[in-house]
Order: structure tokens, then sequence, then C-alpha cells
């Protein structure tokens, strides 16, 4: 054979070549990432928390009160759900199931994670009628426990084999983790419990934390606080609460760890969305910025006239500057002209403004 007609030949036979196996394939394009929300509802003096995917996966921590039912379905409504795969249940009080009736009847759940207790209350006879009616499966999980919602890993850390006494004490506590984001949900917890799970090495630093038992100062210590530091605290707290939530000893704490607080009284349901490595929050309500810090130092505080400030629902006194005085009625405001005055009446000075 010619070489004229080798190179021919080799030419058709690489032109053949060619039109059957590609260079270099156009590798795809990245795919949107995959995001989960987390919001904390505004239900008012109770706890309801609804976590979605976007890959369509849902689950909801608690009902809230009474009449919080409104609030949980209009969300659902307004994000097309119309399933729940988890519903966590921290404990049995009504603050908590309050509006789980009326949810379970309008919207299907595929499975209930609960302590176990019961409560003798008609809003608990009514929640465990409609587990009941609809036949739906529940779980009594422990420490060490886990199950996946979709792309994420909900971790269950407390309670273990034996259930404190206390309802709150036996609270549920989950950490859900996705990607490097993770985020501590503590239901009503109190001080024994979180020192115990502290000493167990069940906790670890997280990036959000729903304080516990709606900022009581029974709970969130700074032993807690010294493990997990979180760098967004989300309290979900009735506004003009008769309890006095949140106290001023755990905001104040939250503070000294470095922790942005949100509150539902304030900003309305906060939402924090990630995709499993930045993550960013929105709330319901615009953000009012606080007023500027006071030095402590007595020599450089402003003149406040004599004039100090205490709720009827709390044991604590402030100075009218204080941020927290923003939270306190008008008509349930106590003025006092001096500090002696304030603590004759059984008020103790509050942490943050050092009146």
């Amino acid at each position: 054979m010619s070489a004229y007609r080798r190179r021919v030949l080799c030419c058709v036979l690489v032109v053949l070549l060619l039109s059957i196996v590609p260079i270099a394939a156009c590798p795809p394009e990245d795919e949107s990432p995959i995001l989960l929300s987390l919001t904390v509802l505004d239900v008012g003096q109770g706890d309801a928390i609804l976590i979605t995917t976007s890959d369509d996966y849902t689950m909801l921590v608690d009902g809230g009160p009474r009449g919080a039912s409104d609030v949980i379905l209009r969300v659902l409504r307004d994000n097309n759900i119309s399933m729940i795969d988890v519903l966590i249940v921290t404990h049995p009080d009504a603050d908590h199931i309050g509006g789980l009736p009326e949810v379970l009847q309008e919207i299907p759940v595929l499975r209930i994670v609960d302590t176990g207790l019961s409560a003798e209350s008609q809003i608990y006879d009514r929640y465990f009628s409609m587990i009941s009616t609809f036949s739906i499966p529940v779980s009594h999980d422990r420490t060490g426990s886990s199950f996946a919602l979709g792309p994420a890993t909900v971790r269950v850390l407390w309670p273990g084999g034996d259930l404190p006494k206390r309802r709150n004490e036996s609270s549920i506590v989950v950490e859900l983790v996705y990607g490097e984001f993770s985020a501590l949900l503590t239901g009503d917890v109190e001080a024994e419990s979180e020192g115990t799970m502290v000493q167990l090495g069940l906790l670890s630093q997280v990036d959000a934390l729903k304080v516990a038992h709606h900022g009581s100062s029974t709970a969130t210590t700074a032993a807690f606080l010294d493990v997990v530091r979180p760098a967004i605290a989300i309290i979900s707290v009735g506004e003009g609460n008769r309890y006095g939530h949140p106290s001023d000893e755990v905001l104040s704490r939250l503070s000294s760890f470095g922790a942005e607080t949100y509150r539902t009284d304030f900003d309305g349901s906060v939402t924090l969305e990630t995709d499993g490595r930045t993550w960013r929050v929105d709330t319901e309500h615009p953000r009012v910025l606080p007023e500027p810090e006071h030095s402590s130092d007595p020599d450089t505080r402003p003149e406040m006239e004599g004039v100090y400030c205490g709720s009827k629902n709390s044991d604590v006194f402030h100075y009218t500057w204080c941020k927290h005085v923003e939270s306190i009625k008008p008509a349930n405001r106590r003025a006092f002209s001096t500090r002696e005055d304030a603590i004759a009446a059984g008020y103790r000075p509050c942490t943050t403004c050092e009146p």
C-alpha cells in the first residue's frame, strides 16, 4: 500500500473514531444545594418549631398552646405542605401540645416521637384521641437514637432510659445536623438535666439554640452555655406573659457567651435557612436595634433623675433606659424613685444594666 493510501486510510479511521467517542464530555452544571429551613413560630407562650427541606421533608416539633393550630396550619398551607414526616412532642404540657389536635385532624403525620409520658388534661386526651383515630405510629426515642430527615440527621440527646420525675426535665432534646450546620432544640428541659447532659458529654458546640423553657431562669445555665456556645439563640415566648419570661439572668448569660438573641415576642416568627455550610436569619417583624449600651461604671452612667422601673410580673428592676424595659407593658410597670425603694419592695437589680 502506497504512503498516500495509508494517509487517507488513517484520516478515515480518525473521523470514524471521533464520531463514536467524544473527545471530552462537558461537565454537568452543579445542582442547586438542598436548603433546610428552621422556623420558631410565633405562637405566644409556648413552643412550635417547623423544619422543612427543599426536597420536601417536614418535621414539626411541638404544637404550641391552644389556638396555635391557626398559625401552624396557615404556615403549612403557605408553604404547600400537605404531610408531616415526623412530629416530635417534647413533653405533654398544654403549651406544647395545645394546637396539635387540630393539626393532626387536618394534616397527615407519618410518625410521632414523644417521651411516653401522659398528662391528666383535656388537651392531652384530645391529642391522644387523634393519634388513636388516625393510627399514627409512636416511638419513645431515647439518648443515642437518631433518624434522617432528608439530607439532615436528627440526634436524640435526652431523655435517657429512666425519665426524671418532672415533665420539664424529661423533655426531648434533639440536635439537628445538616452538613456543617447544627441546631439544638431543648423543649422545656431545666438545669438538672442540662447538667447531666454536660457531665455525660452528650452536648457539643452548635450554631443555633432554641432556648429552653421560654428563657426561664431554671435553665440555660452558664455550664451548659460554656459547652454549646451558640452563635444564635431563639426564645419562644409570649408578649407580656405572667411568668416574666425570659429572665434577665438568661438574657445576660446569652449575651456574655456572645449569642445573638431573637425573641418571638419582639421579632415574631424567626426563620433560619442553611445550605449546610452558611446560614442566615429572617424575622417576621423588622428588628429594632437596641439603644447603645451604657457603662456599668457608676461615675459614667447617665443621670436618670432617680427613676427605676420594674414589672408586676417579675422581681427584677432596671434603669428606665435598659433594653428589657421595652418588653414590659406600660400597665405592668412599677416606678421607683430610688434603688432602695425597689429593693425594699422585693425587687433585685437587673444583671444587664446593673442599677
